[in-house]
């Protein structure tokens, strides 16, 4: 299997049945590549290398991810994700503060807000 296929299976094991498919059309024509060498290249050699699980994986890319600012939607779906795989509320609320001392308030703020609304729309209590 190459890795633009270990990427798809292994992308949809995060996010969904279909969730590859849904990226790649929703990147077709001039987005694309950048589609397929986020599939190939993240899912299909960084998430499948062995050492980390896919929880242990989603509290690293949500605390990179808080630490960036300014990419709320990429936040979004990597809450989700870690909703998929197993991660509990508290675990996603406490990774999210933990960055506070590096990231600062205003970003941890952004953070739990996006945390805030996944949640409402999942139902999670």
């Amino acid at each position: 299997m190459g890795d633009l296929e270990r990427g798809r299976a292994k992308y949809d094991e995060v996010y969904g049945e279909g969730a590859a498919d849904r990226l790649l059309a929703a990147l077709d024509g001039w987005g694309s590549d950048i589609g397929r060498y986020g599939v190939e290249f993240n899912f299909g050699e960084i998430y499948s290398r062995p050492g980390l699980d896919l929880r242990q994986r989603q509290i690293a890319s949500i605390a990179a991810l808080v630490t960036l600012g300014g990419v709320e939607p990429q936040l979004t779906g990597h809450i989700k994700a870690g909703l998929n795989v197993g991660l509990s509320p508290t675990e996603i609320v406490e990774t999210i503060i933990h960055c506070v001392q590096y990231a600062g308030f205003p970003r941890t703020i952004n953070a739990i807000n996006v945390a805030k609304k996944v949640f409402q729309e999942r139902g999670v209590t």
